[in-house]
């Protein structure tokens, strides 16, 4: 029985792996279609979708709300769930890049969302093992900060993310998930 235990994880850890791959190839794929299908754009924009990759990864839709403030709605996945956040964004441009177009991004905003838990108790002197699945709240605060390059002739975008957040209802080191580094790419029109 338990070697049935150990057989059924190794085979979930291998879905779960081909899966992430799966994920990497398409993004990469979609990025490259992107850049290889656009004409001459502005530089400026007014909205951008696209995604993010590394921790807490997903899609992602940012609309300026005046000439240097942003809202960005996030759907992600974080801390074993899925959240949806909003992050208010304030965008300067990064001196220390003075050839080239980077713009420095913070903010800060609250995600909502639902985390799952899956647990496989095995007991080695049972013959039987219990499992148990259970769905907890995610609420918290999240922070903000980017290094975003526009692509000269292409409405493209890539950064470098950081967004730490709190979760109110956890206990890892008292809901404090940090550095959670990403990178992003958006589509800007």
């Amino acid at each position: 029985m338990q070697s049935e235990t150990k057989q059924i994880q190794i085979r979930k850890n291998e879905t779960i792996t081909s899966k992430q791959l799966n994920v990497k190839r398409n993004t990469i794929f979609i990025l490259f279609l992107l850049m290889a299908s656009a004409e001459t754009f502005s530089q400026n924009y007014q909205q951008a979708a696209g995604f993010r990759l590394g921790a807490a990864s997903g899609l992602t839709y940012r609309r300026f709300l005046a000439n240097d403030i942003s809202g960005e709605l996030m759907l992600l996945t974080q801390n074993h769930g899925k959240v949806l956040a909003f992050v208010v964004q304030k965008h300067k441009p990064a001196l220390l890049f003075d050839d080239l177009d980077v713009t420095f991004i913070y903010g800060a905003g609250a995600h909502i969302g639902v985390a799952d838990r899956y647990r496989i108790h095995n007991d080695n002197s049972a013959i039987e093992y219990d499992q148990w699945y259970s769905a907890k709240l995610q609420l918290g605060l999240d922070a903000f900060a980017a290094f975003e390059y526009q692509v000269p002739r292409y409405p493209v975008t890539v950064s470098l993310e950081c967004k730490p957040y709190f979760e109110l209802f956890d206990d890892h080191l008292f809901g404090i998930h940090m550095p959670v580094i990403a990178f992003g790419a958006r589509y800007t029109f």
